[in-house]
């Protein structure tokens, strides 16, 4: 992939869990690292293969390979966030990261 099509500015996110007086679980998301990277809405097909791997897939990313990126994070773009359902390591070559999202409105 050549470097221009990373034209995203895509902020990752870790979230820590905690409890309330009232025993409530809330979370508080701080950023660890800031990528550039693609970000694509799916359609047509792509979008009914995506989803019988995993439910309600919108958006897939790619991301220049980092270890640290797990599914209990999430992808700031702007104003939108995007929870983590799947990473693939494209080509199995630890260069690439196929990031499947699912938009949280």
């Amino acid at each position: 992939m050549k470097a221009g099509k990373l034209r995203h500015r895509l902020a990752l996110q870790s979230g820590t869990a905690s409890t309330d007086t009232y025993g409530a679980v809330a979370y508080a998301y701080t950023t660890y690292d800031t990528v550039w990277g693609s970000i694509t809405p799916l359609r047509g097909l792509e979008l009914i293969h995506a989803q019988q791997v995993q439910s309600e897939v919108t958006h897939k990313c790619f991301i220049r390979y980092n270890s640290t990126v797990t599914t209990t994070d999430r992808i700031l773009f702007d104003s939108r966030t995007f929870e983590i359902t799947s990473i693939l390591n494209s080509e199995e070559r630890a260069i690439y990261q196929e990031v499947w999202c699912k938009e949280i409105l």
